[in-house]
């Protein structure tokens, strides 16, 4: 069973964004290794153009993979399952779904595309209102009541779906929390640096932000980063929450700095691999969940929970899974799919 997932991320571990990217292909690695499946990972450098190219590359090889894996990064997927239909290859995508007059071109997996046999897409919106949520509670729990709460939202780019769902995700909060005070969005293009160099800026000039809802890991960071600039303790002063589960955030979790942080969304890829490997052994996924699948997928780690996810994963060492126990090709076709992270930790 031969695989290539098209990673429109960084391949830089280093790169200023963030590591997300390059979590998901480990996990997907750590997937495709326990399953025997043969995965081969392109980076497409966070270049939708380059991505296309990439995917063009993989079509016309002489030996073709039997799956090909695909993000709707910039609305680059489509020309490519487009493209990989003609070729015969079945494409499963992955994270991001497709809306407007994109989805009205490409119609549902397995009509128009017999090749686009699915996929597997998280739900940004929940993270996004949950994390606001959360934050909240726990501003109570500290004894900031909700109209004490002055919430500054950091947000990635303009255009991404995590971007605009997450942001949904934040207005739905701002309608049930409406006696808290969310300020303007500030974007910080996903980047440590730049929510350091612009919170440490918006802190001189309202030094009475209490909240920090942060769209990814990496900004959350820079955030404590510029509260402690300005002579404020994060965590105390200013509670800062994040999106993605990175492990510099997990520990600054644990150390309480960060408030919590909402991810799991990284091993998507890896659990896309479980329904492929089901699907690629007479167990098709559609049959009991439908083609594109939509689950939550995202979970919250705060104070509660994370020394018991640290001290099972802390070292990142997926191959600790075991991934068959989440395929009803090694189980039975009843096993329902279940990919919480209660589910992942055991009892």
């Amino acid at each position: 069973m031969e695989v290539v997932f098209l990673n429109p991320g960084k391949s830089d571990p280093s790169d200023p964004t963030g590591g997300f990217w390059r979590e998901v292909g480990s996990f997907m690695q750590a997937a495709a290794d326990d399953l025997g499946i043969d995965l081969e990972i392109i980076y497409a450098e966070r270049n939708h153009i380059l991505m296309g190219k990439e995917a063009e590359k993989v079509l016309s090889r002489e030996h073709l993979p039997d799956y090909l894996i695909v993000v709707n990064e910039k609305l680059a997927a489509g020309k490519i399952i487009a493209y990989a239909d003609k070729k015969g290859v079945k494409v499963f995508n992955l994270l991001m779904n497709f809306y407007g007059d994109q989805a009205a071109e490409l119609g549902a997996p397995r009509e128009k595309y017999k090749n686009w046999i699915g996929g597997l897409v998280p739900d940004n919106r929940w993270a996004g209102y949950n994390l606001a949520k959360k934050l909240i509670e726990k501003a109570s729990e500290q004894g900031i009541a909700e109209e004490k709460v002055k919430l500054l939202p950091i947000v990635g780019d303009y255009v991404t779906q995590a971007t605009l769902l997450r942001n949904q995700g934040l207005s739905y909060a701002r309608a049930d929390f409406f006696d808290a005070k969310f300020l303007p969005e500030i974007h910080c293009l996903w980047r440590e640096d730049k929510a350091f160099e612009l919170v440490t800026k918006f802190l001189r000039r309202d030094p009475k932000v209490n909240v920090i809802w942060a769209a990814n890991d990496p900004m959350a960071l820079g955030a404590i980063e510029g509260i402690k600039k300005n002579g404020l303790t994060p965590g105390k002063d200013v509670l800062v929450g994040g999106i993605n589960w990175d492990k510099p955030a997990l520990e600054a979790v644990r150390d309480g700095s960060i408030t919590l942080s909402v991810g799991g969304h990284f091993m998507t890829g890896g659990w896309g691999l479980v329904m492929l490997y089901d699907y690629h052994h007479g167990y098709d996924f559609a049959e009991k969940d439908g083609a594109m699948i939509r689950k939550r997928i995202f979970c919250v780690i705060d104070d509660r929970n994370v020394r018991r996810f640290l001290k099972k994963f802390g070292a990142r060492d997926w191959s600790k899974i075991d991934f068959r126990k989440f395929s009803r090709a090694y189980n039975n076709n009843d096993l329902k799919y279940d990919f919480s992270m209660k589910a992942l930790l055991g009892n």
